[in-house]
């Protein structure tokens, strides 16, 4: 399996419900498929850098998750077709966590 982001730009109009139920659709999406979900960050309201069907202002979700990669056309066909998600972007995540690396003292010259 390999790790995936998923970002994903919903209508700003919409409920609360409409989008809690998109966001399961996904999710069932991925685990039908013999993916895992790790982790859904939702980060709010936010306005875009350019309009995207004359909204300003998009709710943004970021998925992260674990599929086989057969089964992304399956994931990528049932975004493609709702009209509540403005733009989605998917990318192949990292498979190692990196870590912050110790600062090195700076030499004097």
């Amino acid at each position: 399996m390999r790790n995936y982001e998923l970002m994903i730009l919903f209508d700003p109009n919409l409920q609360d419900e409409e989008k809690k139920a998109l966001l399961d659709k996904i999710r069932q999406t991925i685990t039908a498929n013999k993916g895992a979900i790790i982790k859904t960050d939702e980060w709010g309201r936010r306005k875009l850098a350019y309009e995207i069907k004359k909204f300003q202002e998009a709710l943004y979700v970021l998925i992260d998750f674990e599929l086989e990669p057969d089964n992304i056309a399956n994931l990528e066909s049932s975004i493609k077709f709702e009209e509540k998600i403005l733009r989605y972007l998917l990318v192949l995540g990292s498979n190692k966590v990196l870590k912050p690396q110790p600062k090195q003292p700076q030499e004097k010259q």
